[in-house]
């Protein structure tokens, strides 16, 4: 990916993230806004840049999964407010457990620095069992506490291939000298 998105993406997250943490309670009242903008937002991206990168022919599921993302997004737009609040807790859920199970893959596969690699792993840990609690019990203080969640990880999502790049770098010019 080129710099110039790599910037416009990093500067992106980070704003929203920052966003959702100051407005963590009225975003808690408004989950199904939050969820299904999110989804739309990382499935969209997730399939641009697969089709503008053309990797969209070799990796199937990936692109089955951005369209699904993207399908559950617009059904948790539609949920409203009141409705099927269970049904939105149970979606969200499911769709960290996810993307936190690829993080976690991520990690191990592309990630230079082991501090970072460890940090990010115990972080996505965490994510899950907190998303298994989210859909066993579905609460208005569950939603918060995943609100605030949720704006920590968009920070850290930039954060940590960032990270791993600097160190990534500093790491092979100590090895060159």
């Amino acid at each position: 990916m080129s710099k110039k998105y790599q910037i416009i993406k990093t500067t992106l997250f980070i704003i929203i993230g920052i966003l959702v943490l100051v407005f963590a309670n009225t975003l808690t009242n408004n989950a199904y806004l939050l969820v299904g903008g999110l989804m739309l937002m990382y499935g969209i991206e997730d399939l641009t840049v697969e089709i503008i990168t053309k990797k969209f022919t070799k990796d199937v599921p990936k692109v089955a999964n951005n369209f699904l993302i993207i399908l559950l997004g617009v059904v948790s737009l539609f949920l409203g407010p009141e409705q099927h609040f269970k049904s939105l807790c149970i979606i969200w859920a499911t769709w960290a457990i996810l993307r936190e199970a690829w993080e976690v893959e991520e990690v191990v596969l592309h990630l230079k620095n082991k501090v970072i690699a460890i940090i990010s792993t115990i972080e996505s840990l965490a994510v899950i069992v907190i998303c298994v609690f989210f859909i066993f019990e579905p609460t208005i203080e569950h939603v918060h506490i995943h609100v605030i969640l949720l704006g920590i990880e968009l920070i850290l999502e930039v954060l940590f291939p960032l990270l791993n790049d600097i160190l990534g770098s500093k790491k092979e010019e100590k090895e060159d000298i």
